[in-house]
């Protein structure tokens, strides 16, 4: 072992010092004494190359660090490295246009044209660690438009169209306006789906998502009887009681965005969570319909896990899964060779309350640092 550790140390010597200012897309190397890969994975002293804003390698310091080209900057980081946090879902950065209120049937809006990145909500969300989201309308209509996935600066589109958003819950639903129950909304959109024309038609050929935001558990129940009656794999929006239809929900392939617990919180939130985990349900955290700002992310997966939900889990929520919920599961939420340099240093272990965000990467510029 201390052949190991002088070979490496001498590898390392041999490395340029790592400075805030590398330019824009130069290669560099981060060496951190954790890197949270994905899920549970954890790597102990690995090392993480960026090339081209993309990861060339990751693994073992003692395994990378002699084949590194001679002056490749490198930044040593004595505490955790993982993906930028990924929001299934969110609104920020969206203006009023994004919420045409004038026809409860807006499904060719799409949301991206008027993300501005440069939005206050957008920093917050960067600032507490979060690369990237899924950019989805507000509920005011049955279908509100075409969501994106969007990167947290720079208004970077990683996905232009990823999912058609649907809601059958108030204030979709409202008494001045065609539909004005339930029943109304559900056959509107049954007649539209069986004519299979434009977005529908491309969500029944697979080409788009759909979300559709629900609330109470009568809306959940419908939910799942509309994704049945027609064939859709549906991901439900803000279902915090999902958990009570988990078995239903499988059977059916259907996933889940729930907002994150919060302290103080009911238990049925994180029963809820734990009996999707149960049944295999596919679940994120998002932010669209959270009033707790993007910190609750973490935290909410913290709590999770103080409740009983494993690790993997919670941190897939607010990583991996969420990225695959968010229409960018092939690009961001994990650290690995070929997906996007989005990353975060940690002073510790992040599912930990006490750990400081230290700096944020994403497409290996270095974006945030921490105070």
């Amino acid at each position: 072992m201390r052949n190991t550790i002088l070979s490496l140390a001498g590898a390392l010597a041999c490395l340029a010092p790592f400075s805030a200012a590398q330019s824009e897309g130069a290669p560099f190397a981060i060496k951190a004494e954790h890197i949270l890969v994905d899920g549970g994975e954890v790597l102990l002293d690995g090392i993480v190359i960026v090339e081209g804003g993309k990861i060339s390698k990751v693994g073992l310091a003692a395994d990378l660090a002699g084949g590194l080209p001679k002056g490749m900057p490198i930044l040593d980081h004595d505490g955790w490295l993982s993906a930028g946090l990924v929001a299934a879902n969110g609104t920020m950065g969206l203006g009023p246009a994004a919420d045409d209120s004038t026809s409860a049937f807006t499904e060719n809006l799409l949301v991206a044209e008027s993300y501005d990145a440069d939005h206050s909500s957008v920093k917050e969300a960067r600032d507490a660690g979060v690369t990237s989201f899924g950019l989805t309308t507000g509920t005011g209509n049955v279908a509100g438009g075409l969501g994106s996935a969007v990167k947290t600066v720079g208004g970077k589109i990683i996905n232009l169209r990823t999912h058609l958003s649907l809601c059958i819950a108030p204030p979709a639903i409202q008494s001045r306006r065609y539909p004005t129950s339930y029943s109304g909304a559900l056959s509107a959109l049954d007649e539209r789906f069986a004519a299979a024309e434009g977005v529908y038609g491309a969500v029944l050929k697979g080409d788009l998502d759909v979300t559709i935001a629900v609330g109470e558990r009568h809306e959940i129940d419908r939910a799942i009887g509309f994704s049945k009656r027609t064939g859709l794999k549906s991901i439900l929006r803000g279902a915090n009681r999902a958990g009570e239809f988990a078995e239903r929900l499988s059977e059916a392939g259907m996933s889940v965005v729930m907002t994150a617990p919060v302290l103080g919180g009911v238990k049925w939130h994180t029963d809820s969570i734990q009996s999707l985990a149960s049944a295999g349900v596919p679940f994120a955290f998002g932010l669209a319909d959270s009033n707790a700002g993007a910190s609750s992310l973490r935290l909410g997966a913290s709590l999770a896990v103080r409740a009983g939900l494993d690790r993997a889990s919670a941190w897939r929520a607010i990583t991996s899964t969420a990225a695959s919920l968010a229409g960018a599961g092939d690009s961001v939420g994990r650290v690995a060779v070929g997906y996007d340099a989005d990353l975060a240093l940690w002073s510790g272990d992040p599912l930990s309350p006490a750990t400081r965000l230290e700096s944020v990467y994403i497409d290996g510029v270095l974006i945030t640092e921490g105070k």
